[in-house]
């Protein structure tokens, strides 16, 4: 049938799943030039309405001109689109790949629409630049996901974003009687992880803690009252259903499944070369839809991450609902990248609270110098000359030592030093 056809060619090497960035056109772009071929633009128009009510699949095999139309769109530039994450016309090329490739084999439920992320991105996960300047350290154990909240506060963009979703979150809809509008809810939240910088939104979703009541605050980070629980638990075979339903949900969730889903041909933890970053991209665009997941407690060792969904009842299908759910609960990719994320944040914000001491102890270079000179301190300001001066990954792998030099500081003078402005020159 057609759409085995469909399917074999979309499985092949030269498929839309193995396109490069620089073969594919985003899906609205193919659409207009679809349109100003009239022969392509005719037949589009008939696979559109070959698509139309619950007798898709039927007319796909078996309407002549569905299937006239179809053999056409393969071979034009709506085959081989993609969608940007992001994009400001999202949905609208959802819809035109949709157009292609739904419902034509059940097997496709997975592929992705959205465009190949290059493996191996890593961006500065979070950023805490904004808040080192004009910050002087009162604890020794903050909250750090409250410092990732002063970060984002620091900055316009991700301070009315975040101020926006958790308003419209926690307002109570009053034309149904329901404690929140879930749909106003999940846009809004879709619109601040889409227009925030990662290194903000990452610094919120993925704060380490140490502590239940930083563990919970990081759970409550989307309002989930209102974007994560509802007043009965699905079965998660038909929270997917739901989903699928939907044109943002259904390829999210697709995008997720091809990017963090383990297959028995997945060579390591990860598909697509091991990309974890690409795994995380599509785990945090699911925020703000029907499946959108969660903390599922406010543990902060053994977490859990789900959708707000359960397995309960599942009958027959209860070992294809628990494959389902693993995807999240326990999937190797995803939490083997957010360990790395927790790691690194927890790491430079280690590194900032102890430059930030370093800063208050140091007042002036007159007396840094003269410090500098003293049998006693010699030793640990040309160790963190060198530290200061080295590159950052091995700054970060002594972040431990540094701590111990601004204890050695704190025995060794009473007075109030600050960090020179210009740049420590290393010693021997």
């Amino acid at each position: 049938m057609l759409g085995e056809k469909l399917h074999e060619e979309t499985n092949s090497s030269d498929g839309p799943s193995a396109l490069s960035s620089s073969l594919w056109v985003d899906c609205i772009q193919a659409s207009e030039m679809c349109n100003q071929n009239p022969h392509c633009s005719s037949r589009y128009r008939v696979m559109r309405q070959c698509l139309v009510g619950k007798e898709k699949e039927t007319m796909l095999d078996n309407n002549k001109e569905c299937q006239a139309a179809l053999e056409v769109l393969l071979v034009s530039p709506l085959y081989d689109c993609r969608c940007k994450r992001g994009m400001k016309k999202e949905l609208q090329c959802l819809q035109n790949y949709w157009t292609i490739h739904m419902g034509l084999n059940e097997d496709m439920e997975d592929l992705s629409p959205y465009e190949p992320i290059a493996p191996n991105r890593q961006p500065d996960e979070f950023g805490l630049a904004a808040i080192s300047s004009g910050t002087t350290l009162t604890e020794k154990n903050c909250n750090p996901c409250l410092v990732a909240t002063k970060a984002c506060n620091l900055n316009g963009i991700c301070k009315r974003q975040r101020s926006t979703y958790i308003t419209t979150c926690s307002k109570l809809d009053t034309n149904k009687g329901e404690s929140c509008n879930r749909k106003r809810c999940h846009k809004a939240l879709r619109a601040f992880l889409d227009r925030v910088p990662p290194e903000l939104s990452h610094g919120l979703l993925f704060c380490p803690c140490q502590t239940v009541g930083c563990a919970e605050r990081r759970r409550q980070t989307i309002v989930p009252e209102c974007s994560y629980i509802d007043k009965e638990k699905p079965n998660c075979l038909e929270l997917r259903t739901t989903c699928r339903q939907d044109y943002l949900c259904r390829y999210r969730l697709a995008d997720y499944m091809n990017n963090c889903g383990k297959t028995p041909h997945t060579m390591g933890t990860c598909p697509n070369k091991d990309n974890h970053q690409a795994c995380l991209a599509s785990f945090v665009r699911l925020i703000g839809t029907e499946m959108t997941p969660n903390y599922v407690d406010s543990s902060s060792t053994n977490w859990t991450i789900s959708p707000w969904c359960t397995c309960k009842g599942s009958g027959n299908q209860e070992e294809e609902c628990l494959n389902f759910l693993r995807h999240f609960t326990n999937n190797t990719c995803l939490s083997e990248k957010i360990h790395f994320i927790l790691y690194q944040i927890n790491v430079k914000m280690s590194l900032s609270h102890a430059l930030l001491e370093t800063s208050f102890l140091l007042n002036r270079k007159e007396a840094f110098q003269h410090a500098l000179w003293t049998k006693r301190s010699s030793f640990f300001f040309i160790l963190l000359s060198n530290l200061i001066s080295s590159h950052s990954e091995i700054l970060l792998c002594f972040t431990d030592v540094l701590q111990l030099c601004i204890a050695a500081l704190k025995d060794m003078t009473n007075d109030v030093f600050h960090l020179c402005r210009r740049p420590v020159t290393r010693l021997g």
